[in-house]
């Protein structure tokens, strides 16, 4: 940024000093006293216009570095949205809702160094307790240097997008860069549209997609397989409930048969949190709060939707639930009265 201040005080100072000058020279008349005064005017000029050129120069370079950031914000936004296309993101009222990088959010780059952001993305470092989980390792985003696509300005160019969403650090870089994360949903819609309907299907209906209905089944049965299985519907690596989400009435009755090859438990979570999820056994819990108490391969569990399970979120009448033993498994039941 030009320092205006320090400009205006150093035209100022020139304009004082040559302007004494001048006058000293002006009311001398011996010829050699001019000429000597003629020489410090111009040395003087010349002196104190070096500031003032430097000042302007330095203004110049960081109104450059700013443009640059922005440039690498937009384009960071652009690898974004061709690399981090697994539920990293929601869109909701055509605004960015939540979003995450290798499955860590926002909020948590901007507690850790620059170094560790650059480390997170360079080496495709997968947050462990993140929600989502990649079917592979080969399905995160890497530096070429660890086999991945990624090259170092697309790092530069990531890192630059997270950054922007912290305004601290554009306070402390003096950046003007808006958040590169509002330029997303324009830039979905002109270049992938599968991407942003899915991302507004995510911010509609959440991480489990739209609700099968079931709400006119007295009965309806959820099947826990492998993953892999036919059936599988979800990306955790222990099991999947499936179907993964289904709209049901209070006192349909609910049966999970479990047609892995491991012991399950089918848990009710307290409130809304599946990264870290608690256990609500007041709504429903197959272990009955003991998590060694497995429904094991070829068993079943029964629970009849209730009132209490409707009433559990009052907003949107969800309930996720989990395994206790594998807490990565995740499914939902929407609920209507």
């Amino acid at each position: 940024m030009v320092n205006f201040g320090q400009a205006a005080v150093g035209i100022i100072l020139l304009l004082v000093v040559v302007g004494g000058l001048l006058y000293i020279f002006y009311s001398r008349t011996n010829a050699v006293e001019k000429t000597g005064y003629g020489s410090l005017i111009m040395l003087a000029v010349v002196s104190l216009a070096i500031p003032v050129f430097w000042i302007a120069e330095g203004g110049n370079q960081v109104s450059a570095q700013k443009q640059q950031f922005a440039a690498s914000v937009n384009r960071g936004m652009q690898i974004y949205a061709q690399y981090c296309t697994a539920q990293c993101y929601a869109i909701v009222n055509n605004k960015v809702a939540n979003p995450t990088y290798n499955g860590y959010t926002m909020d948590y780059y901007k507690s850790v160094s620059d170094d560790e952001v650059r480390r997170v993305i360079a080496g495709g470092v997968y947050n462990p307790k993140a929600t989502y989980q990649p079917p592979n390792a080969n399905a995160i985003p890497k530096s070429d240097q660890y086999g991945g696509a990624l090259l170092s300005n697309d790092i530069d160019y990531l890192f630059a997008l997270i950054r922007s969403t912290d305004p601290k650090y554009l306070k402390t870089n003096d950046y003007t860069a808006q958040n590169g994360f509002d330029n997303l949903p324009a830039y979905l819609q002109a270049n992938n549209t599968t991407a942003y309907d899915t991302a507004v299907s995510l911010g509609k209906f959440g991480q489990f997609g739209q609700p099968v209905d079931k709400s006119k089944q007295k009965a309806i049965t959820i099947d826990i397989v492998d993953p892999g299985q036919e059936g599988s519907t979800c990306q955790s690596q222990s099991g999947c409930y499936t179907p993964i989400n289904l709209q049901v009435k209070v006192g349909t009755v609910i049966t999970w048969v479990n047609k892995s090859k491991l012991g399950h438990t089918v848990t009710a979570i307290a409130g809304q949190n599946t990264s870290s999820p608690k256990a609500n056994p007041n709504v429903f819990d197959s272990a009955q709060g003991n998590a060694s108490k497995l429904v094991n391969t070829g068993e079943k569990f029964t629970y009849t939707v209730t009132k209490t399970a409707y009433s559990a979120d009052t907003e949107n009448h969800r309930v996720f639930y989990y395994c206790r033993i594998h807490p990565d498994m995740l499914a939902q039941l929407t609920i209507v009265p």
